[in-house]
């Protein structure tokens, strides 16, 4: 029967510095270990990083997703319409250039 693994190990180079400031919040009782501090830090970097899958829209559809989320959230930045329509950021952009030339978006 084959083992599952369960982790993987992973070996990373830091400065001494880095290392100093480690195992000062190691001894201090932040972490139980150095291993630890790097799965605490891993796991709190994974959770910061968003990736969004971006659909292949074609403009004048994605125009339309635009033109009702903003009716909806008329304070949107177009990096939160791009995130949730899960559009590409510079179409966004342009749309929302768009929208603003043609008096439909402040």
């Amino acid at each position: 029967m084959q083992k599952l693994k369960v982790s993987e190990l992973v070996s990373a180079r830091l400065s001494h510095k880095e290392m100093e400031e480690i195992e000062k919040l190691v001894e201090e009782g932040f972490y139980m270990n150095v291993a630890d501090f790097v799965r605490m830090a891993v796991r709190e970097k994974l959770e910061s990083v968003k990736v969004i899958d971006v659909r292949d829209v074609a403009k004048e559809k994605a125009k339309k997703e635009v033109v009702e989320y903003l009716k909806e959230n008329q304070r949107a930045y177009p990096s939160d319409v791009a995130d949730a329509l899960q559009l590409d950021f510079d179409l966004v952009l342009e749309i929302v250039k768009d929208l603003i030339e043609e008096g439909r978006a402040k």
